[in-house]
């Protein structure tokens, strides 16, 4: 029996996994076209409109941000694939009960934040929250694209989100040619939401129509039973990525707010890398896992902390570096401030990038209360340090507080848990890796 050569066995695998493989490339473009738009075009909304304008624009997005983790209920994409590949519902079921319930959540939010508006402040620019936060509504396409998710049809939802990328950015530069201010920028931004709505919406009704849709009560109440704890620990990670800011706006200005918000954009950029090299070695650590592999499983573990610990020092070092001349260049002299804080805060891609992997080698071990508990520790340090410090110590002290949570959450609390503290151990052990990587690569 003749044996298949190399290349008709790369042929095989590439043919076999090519849908995966096609689905993630789709992806992938979406995700740089994004980063694309983040860096170069939001860089210079920023310079345009000022560091207190723009401080509002990052309020904004902020206040979305976690309400949108509300208005989800917890039937995220994952979710609602796990009910779609069951197929004890039927999809029209399962999709129009998720969409009905995200946007009636997404409505009566919507509706207490502008009573909270409309008699509680007084400033023009707490409006600009409503307009921000009309994106929860929109978002519900989130229930749509996890249809084509399940479908492995990437095309669809990346197609249109990039023509609406595309479109967005061309209204963000016609309103910086225009002289436009900070209404019509945020305007923008929800208006980018909306148009993948309408455009997954209209796909999706040319193959199930959406009078088709129905809404059940009944089983909403079995979807939110288990979806209420995805809820809990998504408003856990919106608050720890973002409720600094809105604190910042109450105790100290917008200013501060737009010069700590440039900061945490320039480094908040970077962990797109974790988020695309872990998906797609998951499924083999999984794999080794399930085989009762210990050595194999521990050394890809390994393998992969050393790729993004060292990944993430050569991050570090780029922007201690450059990181003064990209702000001088992106942003402009008034944002000369957020130069400080870029290099505090870039220390603590060192915990985040790791962090990603352990949350995933966690849910394989089936630590998922262990990671709540994380979250939990981590939010309410962060919150607390500001609450107390931040009108005293100034804005400075918000990236501390980041760094100090990260610290507690991920190297403090692994010495409480067996499977985490092995999990450090390997980590810790990653910085050598270059010594032994030859073992590693067998």
């Amino acid at each position: 029996m003749l044996l298949p050569k190399p290349m008709d066995k790369f042929k095989f695998y590439l043919n076999k996994f090519k849908i995966y493989i096609t689905n993630s490339a789709w992806v992938l473009g979406g995700i740089i076209i994004r980063a694309i738009i983040t860096i170069f075009i939001v860089s210079q909304i920023a310079s345009h409109i000022g560091t207190s304008e723009f401080g509002w624009y990052n309020l904004g997005i902020s206040v979305f941000t976690v309400l949108y983790a509300v208005s989800a209920l917890g039937l995220n994409p994952s979710f609602l694939i796990k009910y779609l590949v069951k197929g004890d519902y039927k999809e029209e079921r399962v999709l129009g009960t998720a969409l009905y319930s995200r946007l009636s959540a997404s409505f009566i939010i919507l509706l207490l934040l502008a009573a909270w508006i409309y008699f509680f402040t007084s400033e023009p620019n707490y409006w600009v929250l409503i307009i921000a936060s009309s994106a929860i509504f929109f978002q519900a396409s989130e229930v749509i694209k996890s249809y084509y998710q399940w479908k492995l049809r990437a095309d669809v939802y990346v197609t249109i989100t990039t023509v609406s990328l595309v479109i967005e950015a061309l209204l963000l530069l016609y309103g910086l040619y225009k002289g436009f201010g900070l209404l019509y920028f945020i305007s923008v931004y929800a208006l980018e939401r909306l148009m993948i709505l309408i455009g997954l919406l209209f796909v999706f009704n040319l193959e199930i129509k959406l009078k088709h849709l129905k809404f059940d009560i009944a089983f909403f109440k079995t979807l939110f039973l288990q979806s209420w704890p995805l809820l809990f620990g998504a408003l856990l990670t919106a608050l720890y990525a973002r409720f600094d800011q809105i604190l910042i706006k109450y105790f100290l200005t917008a200013t501060d707010l737009g010069i700590y918000g440039t900061a945490i954009i320039l480094t908040q950029i970077w962990l797109i890398i974790p988020s695309l090299i872990i998906p797609v070695i998951y499924p083999k650590i999984a794999q080794l896992k399930n085989n009762s592999d210990p050595t194999k499983y521990h050394q890809l573990i390994l393998f992969l902390y050393g790729l993004l610990n060292y990944s993430a020092i050569i991050i570090v070092l780029f922007i201690l570096i450059f990181g003064e001349w990209i702000i001088l260049s992106l942003y402009g002299a008034d944002y000369i401030d957020s130069v400080y804080l870029l290099y505090i805060l870039i220390f603590n891609m060192l915990i985040l990038f790791q962090s990603h992997l352990t949350s995933s080698v966690m849910i394989i071990e089936n630590e998922e209360k262990y990671l709540l508990k994380i979250k939990v520790v981590s939010v309410i340090v962060n919150i607390s340090l500001n609450i107390a410090l931040l009108a005293t110590m100034g804005v400075k002290f918000a990236a501390y507080s980041l760094i100090i949570a990260s610290v507690i959450s991920w190297i403090v609390m692994a010495l409480f848990n067996k499977k985490m503290t092995q999990l450090l151990v390997l980590n810790l052990k990653s910085f050598l890796a270059p010594l032994y990587l030859k073992q590693l690569l067998k």
